[in-house]
């Protein structure tokens, strides 16, 4: 299961950058979440700020978050890094349960807010994009 989120202005239009090919598509406008890190941040949520608002994201099926969510996400991965330097011992635990590293971590977490900005910079909302 994969999900990828767009700074769009809606579904089709995530969908039109999704299917740009790779030499002209726009990067800074998608980022795509790791495997297993659904789990990871389920398992954390009630360390995490605005997490109801980022599990509305479904690797299952598409949705589209309007532009002022954005801010709630972008505040959310912003509690991702916060998350990681508090609990920096913890990372050979994350290691073998998902399989993720923090610095993976927390590449997604600064491309997600990344998204984030490139969304309200141009008042975009977020297009979540399932398999």
């Amino acid at each position: 299961m994969a999900l990828d989120i767009y700074a769009a202005k809606d579904l089709n239009h995530a969908f039109e950058i999704a299917s740009m090919a790779p030499e002209k598509r726009m990067e800074d406008h998608v980022v795509s979440e790791p495997e297993e890190i659904g789990h990871f941040l389920y398992d954390i949520r009630d360390e995490l700020t605005n997490y109801t608002c980022y599990y509305q994201f479904d690797p299952y099926m598409e949705i589209q978050l309007e532009a002022d969510q954005v801010p709630a996400i972008k505040t959310f991965s912003q509690s991702i890094v916060k998350w990681l330097e508090v609990h920096g011992a913890e990372e050979n635990r994350v290691i073998q349960q998902y399989g993720l590293s923090f610095p993976k971590i927390r590449r997604f977490a600064d491309e997600l807010g990344h998204v984030c900005d490139v969304a309200m910079e141009h008042g975009y909302g977020l297009s979540g994009l399932g398999d």
